[in-house]
């Protein structure tokens, strides 16, 4: 017998019902607010959860830049109305962080130990609600876990995101715009084995500590591109288009996973076979068309 999932999803531009067909007859599902603490506290008390996963998160980047009211209102205010029905209800909170949380770094790793220093608006949401947790946790006792997790990738992710972004391009035609000279370097993480890493940490895991998810796969952004064009069989230099950076944008993110792995971690899913896997199922997508 397996777990019992509630969802809770507002379903903004980013949310569609199609990308849960596979298991929303499965679960209990609620097209609801997470900011809306009076409605999450009535799920709670419903289905009396042992845990809350907060996924819930505004996070592209360049929409950060150009206005970060959503941004606050659901990484910020959302968290909080989260931790009230966690502190009304003794409901444990699963927090689902970010790497970004801790800037940019040119050598080495961050271990959960270093100073977070965010420095995009985006960012800076996720670091004040892991302040807000932890200000929960020692004042009312709310009991949590939170992860720090590279940049996922995978089937069904929103269109704005990079790889969508380079799929979208290449497939219409048009050349993939990319920032600076594409040295910029991300950590990619499957969302299959983002989910069995998160699994972990909710079974494994202590409360009130903090845990970097990520296999370490490091790459630039020329790199991650010439994956796909290698793929596609396309022209990786008839491809892509240089534009002019973007501001604060971080050179490199890199976090240490050894408490994780402690924990005991399962194998990465190979990235070419990943990438594969989930550039057919954009194929398979008319909104990418």
């Amino acid at each position: 017998m397996g777990d019992e999932v509630v969802g809770v999803d507002c379903l903004s531009y980013a949310g569609k019902l199609r990308n849960m067909s596979g298991f929303i007859d499965k679960i209990f599902f609620y097209q609801k607010d997470i900011c809306s603490d009076t409605d999450v506290a009535e799920i709670t008390k419903e289905h009396n959860p042992d845990w809350i996963i907060n996924f819930a998160a505004e996070t592209h980047v360049d929409n950060a830049i150009e206005s970060c009211d959503e941004f606050i209102r659901t990484n910020i205010s959302g968290t909080k109305a989260l931790l009230e029905v966690c502190r009304q209800t003794d409901t444990k909170l699963m927090q689902i962080s970010t790497d970004e949380v801790y800037g940019t770094i040119a050598h080495g790793s961050f271990s959960e130990k270093s100073q977070l220093s965010p420095r995009n608006p985006y960012s800076a949401t996720k670091a004040a609600a892991e302040h807000l947790i932890q200000a929960y946790s020692a004042t009312y006792g709310v009991r949590t876990k939170t992860v720090r997790m590279s940049n996922n990738f995978g089937p069904r992710q929103d269109k704005e995101k990079f790889l969508p972004t380079i799929i979208r391009k290449l497939r219409n035609g048009e050349k993939i715009p990319v920032y600076g000279d594409g040295t910029n370097i991300r950590d990619w993480l499957y969302v299959k084995d983002a989910c069995k890493l998160l699994y972990t940490v909710l079974l494994r895991g202590n409360e009130n500590e903090v845990y970097n998810v990520t296999h370490n796969n490091e790459m630039t952004n020329l790199e991650l591109i010439r994956h796909v064009t290698d793929i596609l069989s396309i022209n990786f230099h008839d491809n892509i288009s240089f534009v002019n950076d973007r501001p604060g944008h971080d050179f490199r993110y890199s976090v240490d996973n050894s408490r994780l792995q402690d924990l005991g971690i399962n194998i990465a899913t190979v990235f070419q076979e990943a990438l594969k896997e989930t550039i057919k199922s954009w194929e398979e997508l008319s909104s990418y068309e």
